[in-house]
């Protein structure tokens, strides 16, 4: 019998939680009102039609009429908002959240385009703009869409917002169908930001007794910052972090880094977009270093992207590779993926590639003209017989022979061990070596090689760093033929050049051809140095064109 009483109580407890929606003749009154405060209780009721998609919008988009009734929407510009008496300002926040209670009736590529929502006697007919247009963002392209507000403020260093009209989210976007596309996409898709923005047009548009139309419209707030309320600009409310935290912060970096090192063959590298390609921006490609995964570069991103100055003019990319791979294999894989990238987008623009420590170096090996030189440090002896025997195809002329890529204008390397590591020959890290194994891709090719040359353990990634590895000798002897620049780290002692990160000594990371030189007080993780990332933010600015 208490079992059966605590049922009931369970199941009463429910249904108190699903408000029933009022009798039409109740919620007409309800639906008249004029009166900011009365719009807040129209939200506040339609939280409870959970079960209730029309009466819930009506609800909704009747709160959204109201504030917008309160809006200069007659022409000019708002420069600000913060200009805006508290009136206007609770109106704003009033269209926000029914902005985020309408968009969940237009996200995904089985809602239609336009709908109507009906309750009471109050009737309103929404389009939402499905236009594929610079700036644009359907809501159709969206899984998802988490109001960003309800992110938890965590993982970033900074939060980058921007007060104005609309609703920002953090969506969770749909993965292209196309495979070809798909290449240049992770398995979590963009992590662009979209603002919502529910745009009502004039009364006088709509014929005596039709239903009120309005318009939602998903924007890009890296590329547009000002839109339209009616007649009236406003500047587009905005926040660039919470796209990166929400998407990203399940990520199990460290075992993904430690996996791609000790057992490189379980994940394969890939090239990806963080957001839909546009061939007006210029690409910037990201680089990580050994042990480490792309989400490494979330506050490099995170700052950039939401910069005034450059918003708008760059789209970030990332490259993750297992680290656990021979530099030079690796460093062919990222010159294969930017290939396949070039051949399917056509990029207008030249790219930019930023790497980080080892991610530096194969960097480097995409806009230098070995010919010869690294086949023959490499091979010694053995090169003028195997070059005359391995055929084109075979891995070891497609590691060591190539050309630069035309498609890449300008590199940064930050800790780059341009002539390796001391660290590399410690003994501790010699016992480490003895752990990591190679793919099948690397070691089916080590068939053909002479065995004097394996037994040298410079094939995996953390042997190869030792300055005694024939690559390094290479590369001084190849000109980098794009301009370039080092961010370097000191610990904070300031007593470059004899210093370093604690990793890269200075006179393996220091390159005299650099066109700039930034020393940061940090050690090997200078990347995510404020110092370091204004510095970048210098530099993309020199690359754009654009007075810093």
């Amino acid at each position: 019998m208490r079992k059966l009483s605590l049922t009931l109580v369970g199941s009463l407890f429910l249904i108190s939680c699903v408000a029933i929606r009022p009798a039409p003749e109740k919620a007409n009154r309800e639906l008249q009102g004029v009166t900011l405060n009365a719009a807040d209780a129209l939200l506040k009721k339609a939280n409870h039609f959970t079960t209730d998609e029309q009466a819930a919008a009506v609800y909704q988009l009747r709160a959204a009429e109201i504030a917008w009734n309160h809006l200069d929407t007659d022409g000019g510009s708002i420069p600000d908002i913060k200009s805006l008496g508290p009136e206007q300002q609770h109106a704003l926040r009033i269209l926000r959240t029914a902005t985020e209670g309408i968009a969940k009736n237009f996200i995904g590529e089985n809602h239609a385009v336009e709908k109507p929502f009906t309750y009471a006697g109050v009737s309103y007919r929404i389009r939402a703009d499905i236009a594929e247009k610079l700036g644009v963002r359907p809501l159709a392209q969206l899984e998802s869409a988490k109001p960003a507000h309800l992110v938890k403020h965590t993982l970033c260093q900074h939060w980058h917002t921007h007060d104005g009209a609309g609703a920002p989210f953090a969506p969770k976007w749909r993965r292209p169908n196309d495979p070809t596309m798909q290449r240049f996409i992770s398995n979590r898709s963009y992590l662009d930001p979209i603002t919502g923005v529910l745009n009502f047009d004039s009364p006088s548009s709509s014929s005596p007794g039709s239903p009120r139309s309005a318009s939602l419209t998903g924007y890009d707030p890296t590329f547009i910052s000002q839109i339209q309320l009616g007649k009236t600009r406003y500047p587009l409310a905005a926040d660039f972090t919470a796209p990166i935290v929400e998407q990203t912060h399940d990520i199990e970096e460290f075992k993904i880094a430690i996996t791609g090192l000790i057992y490189p063959g379980v994940i394969d590298s890939k090239l990806f977009l963080l957001e839909p390609f546009d061939p007006e921006r210029i690409p910037v490609l990201l680089v990580h270093g050994l042990n480490s995964h792309p989400r490494m570069w979330r506050n490099v991103i995170n700052d950039l992207r939401a910069d005034p100055k450059l918003r708008g003019k760059y789209q970030y990319m990332l490259f993750y590779y297992p680290t656990g791979w021979p530099i030079s294999y690796s460093a062919m894989r990222l010159r294969e993926e930017l290939t396949a990238f070039n051949e399917l987008f056509h990029p207008k623009n030249k790219m930019v590639i930023i790497g980080h420590s080892m991610g530096g170096l194969l960097s480097r090996m995409q806009v230098i003209k070995p010919g010869r030189t690294i086949w023959d440090d490499e091979l010694g002896t053995n090169a003028s017989p195997l070059y005359h025997k391995l055929n084109s195809t075979h891995l070891l002329r497609r590691v060591a022979l190539f050309e630069p890529n035309p498609h890449i204008s300008r590199q940064i390397y930050i800790c780059t061990p341009h002539r390796g590591s001391g660290l590399a020959d410690l003994s501790l890290t010699s016992l480490f070596i003895k752990v990591l194994t190679l793919p099948t891709t690397v070691t089916s090719a080590l068939i053909d090689i002479p065995g004097n040359l394996i037994e040298r353990g410079r094939l995996t990634s953390v042997a190869g760093l030792s300055p005694k590895n024939p690559l390094y000798k290479s590369l001084d002897k190849l000109p980098i033929l794009v301009p370039h620049h080092s961010i370097l780290g000191d610990r904070g002692k300031g007593d470059t050049p004899e210093s370093g990160d604690g990793v890269v000594p200075y006179w393996s990371s220091h390159l005299k051809s650099a066109e700039s030189e930034k020393i940061v007080p940090s050690d090997h993780g200078a990347f995510n140095d404020p110092q370091a990332i204004l510095e970048l933010r210098r530099i993309l600015l020199l690359n754009a064109g654009i007075p810093d």
